[in-house]
């Protein structure tokens, strides 16, 4: 009896001490981001963003947004609406939008609304130009003192210096009461993931001619339909930092903070350089690079180092490199844990790329080889932001291309001896875990990684398990560890990002 109970206790510490990691990729793109100084940028186009006055109302419902932009006592109090809607346009400024479209409600009035309203003539408020967007219009448009009414209420603002006219087929009868000051273009960009958000807005502007043109963004705080521009407690400015960067043209905004990587060559690049013949379109990608970095190459030819040496000499930005000769096996993978397994410590970061190709279908592997490389080292602006994004987020350690889209259906497959290497290595690299049944990895084994992300791997001495080169396909610890970094990162308590550039 008592055998059974210890062996039973035994189980139990056995269990509690056992986790699952889960690769659930919880780094979503939409992520915590501070404020960025935006004002020393300008742009020939008009931006407005709608803006709902009568959701300042309810204190409780709205605080974790107004948090940002004044302090608790004053939140929601109608006597310091001036204090917080001055906070709201310096915000608006800074980040490159002209005024306001301001709902007003012609059916429910409301004191509170109209006192928000007031606060934008320009004896009030900082000259900020707005113009006003009448709720429930409709409703009224078959009454015969529609016009007379809506001029009544709103003549005060209309006639204020600070408004703006915007004319368009609803509202042509307001010619005969107002001088049009303005005739513009307009369209409305709705969007509710910053990204995506970003490259709508990119494409309008790219496709807009004339510099007169307004865009009424939708919207600045219209918590209702979670269309939000102003800050937010959980994802910080990261919405209002989209929009400038659109609208400023700054792409990623990453060269404002990467300064702190200027000096100190914290980079390194392994490539595994198969064929030869690829040399010069894989060095011109790593020069692509806006900041220090090392370059670590192995290649298994004795006879095309001289030849590689003398390119890299002659053509290549990188701040040291190091080229070493090692045998074929492990494809790609053994000779970048070989290269880097006494190197990693000196570095932060990590990028490992090859001259993938496919044998069986040239034609694949080169269109696949080629979208790997523009996501990872395309232009300045890619690595930019590859880098931007690790320097700002903190819990960040892996980034990767989207799979393939010719090669989506085979990522889906996981051979019993694969998922058996799997295992092994995470035996090896993680103590007292289990892998989770799902699973995602860098296809094609591409990537940019923090160094303390992935770490262990270096410190295991793995060579004996690489078998001879037979073209194989699957089922050998090289595809065992192309699926295994991302639970690596995950047992590191990092996160990994995808990222997907339509080339």
């Amino acid at each position: 009896m008592k055998i059974k109970f210890i062996i039973f206790f035994i189980s139990l510490l056995i269990i509690n001490f056992t986790k699952i990691i889960k690769i659930d990729n919880l780094n979503s793109e939409v992520k915590y981001e501070d404020d960025f100084d935006f004002s020393q940028y300008k742009t020939k186009y008009k931006f407005l963003a709608i803006f709902y006055p009568q959701n300042y109302i309810n204190k409780n419902e709205n605080e974790k947004n107004l948090e940002f932009l004044i302090s608790p006592e004053e939140t929601g109090e109608i006597n310091n609406c001036r204090k917080l809607i001055k906070k709201q346009v310096e915000l608006a400024k800074n980040h490159g939008i002209f005024g306001f479209g301001i709902v007003y409600n012609l059916i429910k009035e409301n004191k509170f609304n109209e006192r928000i309203i007031n606060l934008f003539l320009k004896d009030n408020m900082n000259n900020f130009p707005f113009f006003i967007i009448f709720n429930n219009s409709y409703e009224l448009l078959n009454g015969n003192n529609f016009f007379y009414f809506t001029v009544e209420k709103i003549k005060k603002y209309i006639f204020s210096e600070n408004y703006i006219i915007i004319i368009n087929n609803l509202y042509d009868e307001y010619d005969k009461y107002i001088k049009t000051k303005r005739i513009k273009n307009f369209f409305t960009v709705n969007g509710s993931h910053p990204e995506k958000f970003y490259l709508i807005l990119k494409k309008y502007l790219n496709l807009t001619k004339s510099d007169k043109d307004i865009f009424i963004i939708n919207a600045w705080n219209d918590y209702q339909n979670n269309l939000i521009l102003s800050p937010q407690k959980e994802f910080g400015f990261l919405y209002l930092n989209s929009l400038s960067k659109a609208i400023f043209n700054l792409e990623g905004c990453a060269e404002m903070n990467l300064k702190q990587l200027e000096n100190i060559s914290k980079i390194a690049i392994q490539i595994h350089l198969f064929y030869l013949n690829l040399m010069e379109d894989i060095i011109n990608k790593t020069n692509n690079i806006p900041v220090k970095f090392d370059l670590y190459i192995t290649i298994i030819h004795p006879q095309n180092y001289k030849q590689l040496e003398s390119y890299i000499k002659q053509f290549s930005k990188a701040n040291y490199f190091e080229i070493l000769i090692v045998k074929n096996k492990g494809r790609d993978v053994l000779p970048f844990l070989t290269q880097i397994k006494t190197k990693y410590r000196s570095y932060k970061y990590l990028c490992h790329i090859h001259t993938k190709n496919s044998k069986h279908s040239p034609e694949l592997g080169n269109l696949w080889r080629n979208y790997l490389y523009n996501n990872l080292l395309g232009n300045i602006k890619i690595i930019s932001e590859i880098l931007f994004d690790f320097e700002k987020n903190k819990k960040l350690g892996f980034i990767f291309p989207e799979a393939y889209y010719k090669i989506v259906k085979f990522c889906f497959l996981l051979p019993n001896k694969t998922k058996k290497w799997m295992e092994f290595l995470a035996y090896k690299l993680f103590p007292n875990c289990k892998l989770d049944s799902f699973f995602d990895f860098p296809a094609g084994n591409m990537f940019w990684s923090k160094t303390a992300a992935i770490y262990q791997i270096f410190t295991y001495d793995l060579k004996g398990y690489f078998p001879k080169e037979r073209k194989q396909l699957e089922k050998t610890i090289m595809h065992g560890i192309e699926r295994i970094w991302l639970y690596l990162v995950k047992f590191n308590h990092f996160e990994y990002k995808i990222i997907f550039k339509s080339f």
